[in-house]
């Protein structure tokens, strides 16, 4: 499906790129490992980068708040509200769906496809910035949001994440998102900067968590925006891991 109100198509092209359709939502285009509620990481995707799928179903971590429903009440209109919602959901299906190919068939060509359509997904980002400000849960809903930020973990582009890391700061503080996108975004720009991060949600490649400021007290942190501890975390992504490994041998 394409959205005309974006000028940045899929695959970075003018079209759509082969992908699921609306019918194939459920299974979020092959993506592996949906989390359970504390949001835990998978493993990453590409060295030093997040493995997005860790958010996808996750419904922005909303369920410890109710106040984070997709309601518009006390709101400018949005104009095409739904149409957004709907275009962030399918851009990051595609990527899913391009994440899995890249997997399973690895090559230049894989590669280059998931490269546009990520390039292409940060600038339609980066418009939707432009024009709303950040997509919270309260203006496109929890999946539509929790979208947003999978889009901005993937973006190769470190002042627009450090932009969006502001806008998701002071939206968690208005009670427009749930406190983990705001850890997530953190996490990420510290990691991307050389520093250390203070939630320990982002991994390296070889399953280990980058450097984590203040070790002792990052639980605190995590349960404080609804993580689960690390050890726990560890622990799932261990179990995660395995299941790849028995898939990638059957």
């Amino acid at each position: 499906m394409t959205h005309p109100r974006r000028t940045h198509g899929r695959d970075g092209g003018g079209a759509s790129a082969p992908g699921p359709d609306r019918g194939d939502r459920p299974e979020r285009a092959g993506q592996p490992d949906r989390p359970d509620s504390s949001g835990r990481p998978g493993h990453p995707d590409r060295p030093g980068r997040p493995d997005c799928s860790a958010l996808a179903g996750e419904r922005a971590a909303a369920d410890g708040g109710e106040d984070l429903a997709p309601g518009r009440e006390g709101l400018d209109p949005v104009p095409d509200y739904d149409g957004l919602a709907e275009e962030l959901v399918d851009r990051v299906a595609q990527d899913g769906a391009l994440t899995a190919a890249a997997q399973r068939l690895p090559g230049a060509h894989t590669r280059r496809r998931l490269a546009r359509c990520r390039a292409a997904n940060t600038a339609a980002l980066r418009e939707i910035l432009d024009e709303h400000g950040w997509p919270t849960a309260r203006l496109v809903g929890a999946e539509a949001s929790t979208a947003a930020l999978m889009i901005l973990l993937h973006a190769d582009d470190l002042p627009l994440q450090l932009r969006c890391r502001d806008l998701i700061t002071t939206a968690v503080e208005r009670g427009q998102c749930p406190p983990i996108h705001a850890a997530y975004a953190t996490d990420h720009c510290a990691v991307e900067l050389g520093r250390p991060q203070p939630y320990g949600t982002r991994y390296s490649p070889l399953g280990r968590p980058f450097p984590v400021a203040d070790p002792d007290g990052v639980d605190a942190r995590r349960a404080a925006v609804g993580l689960a501890t690390m050890e726990a975390e560890r622990r799932a992504l261990a179990e995660i891991q395995l299941r790849h490994l028995s898939r990638a041998s059957a």
